[in-house]
């Protein structure tokens, strides 16, 4: 992408610009092709959504027909996406169908006006290309033409108002959608829905009982390393095992074949051992085969140890160690942050809105919506001061890398005209003097390919600044990754490429004549247009097909399940889970092309028509994705948030279209001075609009973006006092109506008596104790009729809920017995009493993809699928999520070691000897095949198992 502006210019011309839609247009329709093949023989590739999920989280199989598929696949309710996705994929569908809707209105327009405009009338100069004509660049500057200006200025007025008023139409869609999505029962029942992490905390209120006062106004094992050489050990010494047992039965053979035997006898196999012993496994894999390695740095330094004892005993070790600490945890040094769960979702996003304590820089970073997933632990021990810090210094990390950046990417250039270079240095003649074919790799091969693993490095760099600013929590340091790749990519794929020749060259300019740099702009941005029409063409067409076809990850699924596939986990992962996208990446490259689109869509009205082509390729390639192949982790949703960054990032491009058309007219006052200053000034005048547009969308939108708002907790009041007068037949009492009301009564009162048990440890007199004990005992007689009243309210609604348990539990059940015919073994284990089982026991909803664990806001919803947005008492809550905010090491326990079962049964022995020293270990649900292949039929049989697959 940082090509230089000479680059740009000299593919500015028609030949170019058609020899590379041609190209492209060829690689599209071979991309499509290699997808309607593909997409019925390789299912796990092209449909995994079909079968992997659970039964409730599958899509529909699209037809199999060489193009059925694709009415099919644009008639299908991009809503349901929600219930498999959850709501940032459906936002990202929905901005690419935004810009669908801008670009067509983009397309109409400008073709019907600014194209007749810029040709009908004006005679064709010679060397034009005929490119150039339809463009800004076609006008000459004689005062007879100066009149068809104002036909880009009223364009520009009417293009730059729609897409303001398309950005408020969708703003307000996704307003909508976001309050469903939260306040949804699938989604509100979960603990992080009322949990709001607070980072800074002061040591003042480093205690349980302080954060309750403080919030009484509020409504209502570790994964050693150890554990993954060790499976991968063993799975070495299975397959070397099962490969010798394999070269033996091949000797048994031949001599059989040499004995001579009677036809009719034929070969006696070598039989399999049934209970075999230790010696059997030192015949085949003897001591000087066994795995080993080195413990010093990356294995590549320290002493050489035979990797099987050697981490049996590091992990019984660790085992015990860990279960001693935990035993004897005693109170260490608070490290300034707190997790405050509300009795209500919506006292949660009230805290989250609060100043919390009267000292700068304490308590003011609150974080709302955390999964304990998606929790950075090692990002939450850090003050408020080195926090500060940090966060200044990974943007000025981040600027000093977007400004570093072009010089790598100015060496890679050099690299393909190193011809040119050689006559300048001659100390490189020996590279062009050199024989073939290692002059062509130099300028050929090598650039490309350095400038690929140079922009593979890129996210990964950004992410790191991203983690290194502190930020609690993965998702949102994807969303960090986001900002900052957007600005990489506006910086190299736009800026640069149309400023100047190269870096250093535009770094003088800019010192020389700052003032001058915005007309730099101008002057160069109509000439670089088909340098970016055919960036669009390469980006939108082929980009896109290629997104559809899938072919890379093709390459990289079989690399996975030939090399890497030798563990009974690594298996599993490429059998079992289902790629995901990460938005953090891919919206920075879709806003990229809305940008330049933008910028182009009035000096160059054929770029909004393979704007409009790329979008709607990416939009099949996308809703194809979404629904039929990737599966995007609860714990990364962050409610769609992605999207108003999106749509900000929509302002950059109509800011760039509308100061370089003012400085275009500016530069156009010494022919008419007085119509290029009105027309440069009315330009200025529609950035100013512009900006004030931003400002009072960002002023209207920001809050309620971000926190739930009042409104709504006054519905679902109203509604809970409905029910209350249609299952009492009366009007709700005052003391019923604070039990129904935002304040958890239960939680307040507990909290009053211990507050009356500190205030009562003081001495007083006789009178005053007795006064306060009668006063006590009515409240406390008030509190209890108002329990019993309340008790059985929720005791019907209780019953009814299990009612609906089973019905669903025998739904799924026929469900199951519907799909026994084509379902993989994974789900065919499923019954109705496990599902039953499963609903009663309330099995913890934080941990695992469940029906329950993404919301669903909007019918027609898949059987099972509880749609309403009551509120979950906060028992049932902790019931579900006793560890859910602790720290790991408190809990997590160590991973089992899993190895596949192979024929000769030593799968049995190595567990033994890994239970007989204290290390959890399991052979259940994989197999080593003869020829030492390992499948698996089941998650790992440390995590839970019901008959479903926990993806």
């Amino acid at each position: 992408m940082s090509v230089t502006a000479k680059q740009a210019s000299n593919s500015n011309n028609t030949k170019s610009f058609l020899t590379a839609l041609v190209a492209n247009g060829g690689l599209l329709i071979i991309e499509i092709g290699a997808f309607v093949v593909l997409k019925n023989r390789l299912g796990r590739i092209y449909s995994p959504r079909t079968y992997l999920p659970p039964p409730d989280k599958r899509a529909k199989e699209l037809p199999g027909s060489w193009w059925r598929w694709l009415p099919a696949l644009l008639v299908e309710s991009p809503r349901d996406i929600i219930h498999k996705n959850g709501l940032d994929a459906y936002m990202v569908l929905r901005f690419l169908k935004m810009l669908i809707w801008i670009f067509l209105v983009f397309t109409i327009s400008t073709f019907l006006v600014i194209i007749p405009v810029d040709i009908v009338g004006i005679p064709v100069s010679s060397g034009t290309d005929r490119i150039d004509r339809v463009t800004w660049t076609n006008i000459p500057s004689d005062k007879s033409y100066k009149n068809r200006f104002w036909a880009h200025i009223l364009m520009i007025y009417f293009l730059t108002f729609f897409v303001l008023f398309m950005i408020r139409r969708e703003m307000l869609h996704f307003l909508d959608m976001r309050q469903k999505f939260l306040i949804s029962k699938s989604h509100s029942r979960l603990a992080q829905a009322r949990t709001v992490l607070i980072t800074n905390v002061p040591d003042e209120l480093a205690n349980e009982h302080d954060l309750r006062l403080f919030a009484s106004f509020v409504p209502g094992g570790y994964r050693s390393h150890a554990c993954n050489k060790l499976e991968a050990a063993e799975a070495k010494v299975l397959k070397h095992a099962t490969d010798a047992w394999r070269i033996k039965e091949r000797a048994h053979r031949k001599l059989q074949k040499k004995k001579k035997q009677d036809e009719e006898q034929g070969d006696s196999p070598l039989e399999l051992p049934a209970a075999p012993p230790r010696e059997l496994l030192d015949e085949l894999v003897p001591e000087k085969v066994r795995p080993t390695h080195r413990t010093g740095f990356l294995g590549l330094f320290g002493k050489k140890v035979e990797t099987i004892p050697w981490c049996t005993d590091e992990i019984s070790k660790l085992n015990r160690e860990i279960s001693d600490a935990r035993q004897n945890i005693v109170k260490g040094k608070f490290l300034g942050s707190v997790f405050i769960r509300c009795n209500l979702q919506l006292g949660a996003h009230v805290l989250a809105q609060c100043v919390s304590y009267h000292k700068p820089l304490a308590m003011t970073d609150k974080w709302m919506e955390t999964s304990p997933k998606d929790i950075v632990w090692e990002n939450l021990d850090d003050g408020a001061l080195e926090m500060t810090g940090r966060y200044i210094t990974s943007w000025i990390a981040t600027f000093g890398l977007i400004v570093a950046w072009a010089f790598p990417v100015a060496f890679i250039g050099t690299l393909s005209n190193v011809d040119t270079l050689c006559q300048k240095a001659h100390w490189l003649n020996w590279v062009c003097t050199a024989p073939n074919p290692i002059p062509g790799i130099i300028q050929g091969i090598l650039p490309p390919v350095l400038l690929a693993i140079l922009f593979a490095l890129l996210p990964l760099i950004l992410r790191g600044l991203a983690w290194y600013e502190c930020i609690p929590r993965y998702s949102l340091i994807s969303i960090s990754v986001y900002r900052r790749f957007f600005l990489f990519l506006l910086v190299h794929g736009f800026l640069i490429v149309t400023l100047s020749s190269s870096f250093t060259e535009l770094v003088q300019n800019i010192i020389d004549q700052p003032t001058q740099t915005v007309q730099k702009i101008a002057q160069v941005l109509p000439g670089a247009s088909v340098f970016f029409l055919t960036y669009m063409v390469t980006q939108g067409l082929a980009g896109a097909g290629a997104a559809l076809a899938q072919l890379f990850p093709i390459i990289l699924h079989f690399i996975r399940k030939w090399f890497l596939g030798r563990t009974p986990r690594q298996a599993y992962g490429v059998t079992f889970l289902m790629p995901s996208a990460d938005f953090g990446l891919v919206l920075p490259r879709l806003s990229l092309l809305a940008t330049i689109g933008f910028a182009y869509s009035v000096l160059n009205p054929v770029i909004n028509l393979f704007a409009l082509l790329s979008y709607l390729m990416f939009y099949l390639a996308f809703k194809f994705l979404l629904t039929q192949v990737y599966d995007q982790k609860d714990e990364s949703e962050t409610g769609g948030l992605y999207f108003p960054m999106a749509v900000s990032n929509l302002f950059v491009g109509l800011y760039i279209a509308q100061i370089c058309l003012a400085c275009l007219f500016f530069l156009k006052a010494s022919v008419s001075p007085a119509s290029s200053v009105a027309e440069g000034v009315l330009m200025l005048v529609l950035v100013a609009l512009t900006v004030l547009a931003q400002f009072l969308l960002g002023r209207s939108f920001g809050p309620i973006t971000n926190f739930l708002p009042m409104s709504l907790a006054t519905k679902k009041m109203a509604k809970r006092y409905e029910k209350h007068q249609q299952k009492h037949g009366g009007a709700v009492t005052p003391d019923q109506e604070l039990d129904l009301g935002l304040f958890n009564r239960n939680a307040l009162r507990s909290e009053k008596v211990k507050e009356e048990g500190e205030r009562l440890a003081t001495p007083k007199s006789a009178r005053e104790k007795l006064q306060e004990q009668q006063q006590e005992a009515r409240v406390q007689a008030e509190q209890e009729a108002a329990a019993q009243a309340a008790a059985a309210m929720f005791q019907e609604a209780e019953q009814k809920e299990e009612k609906n348990t089973q019905q669903k539990a025998a739904e799924q059940a026929v469900m199951a017995d519907l799909q026994k015919g084509d379902a993989p073994e994974l789900y065919r284990k499923s019954s109705a009493a496990s599902k039953a089982s499963k609903a009663s026991k309330k099995s913890k909803a934080s941990s695992k993809k469940s029906s329950s664990g993404r919301p669903t806001i909007d019918p027609p919803a898949p059987a099972g699928v509880d749609l309403s947005d009551e509120d979950v008492s906060s028992e049932e809550e902790e019931e579900q999520d006793d560890h859910a905010f602790d720290h790991p090491s408190t809990y997590v326990k160590q991973p089992w070691i899993w190895m596949p079962q192979d024929r000769l049964g030593l799968s049995k022995l190595l567990v033994d000897d890994l239970h007989a020293v204290g290390v959890d270990a399991s052979d259940l649900g994989a197999v080593m095949d003869e020829k030492g292949i390992v499948e698996v039929t089941r998650n790992p049989p440390d995590e839970n198992w019901d008959g479903g697959h926990d993806l």
